[in-house]
């Protein structure tokens, strides 16, 4: 599962990636970028805070298949980002 910490990765890595660019498109898609990532770690701060945690956590094999509460990634970044099929966006550039 993703952490807020990585989300938080992923915001810094993408505004960092706007100093390299001279496109003015690239570099706002580059902070739009930034930006879902950053939202989408407090997104996850806020479900955790918000979820009660037991003197001792239990997880058993049938929890893990399908957690509860969870945050989709990909559907908070979609909508987020309005996301296209725009190279400029995909990280793996």
């Amino acid at each position: 599962m993703m952490t807020a910490e990585d989300c938080r990765r992923m915001a810094a890595r993408w505004l960092s990636k706007t100093e390299g660019a001279a496109d003015p498109k690239t570099i706002a898609n580059m902070r739009r970028a930034s930006d879902a990532w950053a939202a989408l770690a407090q997104q996850i701060e806020q479900v955790d805070v918000s979820r009660p945690h037991p003197a001792v956590p239990v997880r058993r094999p049938a929890d893990l298949a399908s957690p509860r509460n969870s945050v989709k990634v990909g559907d908070v970044l979609r909508e987020r980002l309005r996301l296209s099929n725009e190279p400029s966006l995909n990280p793996h550039y």
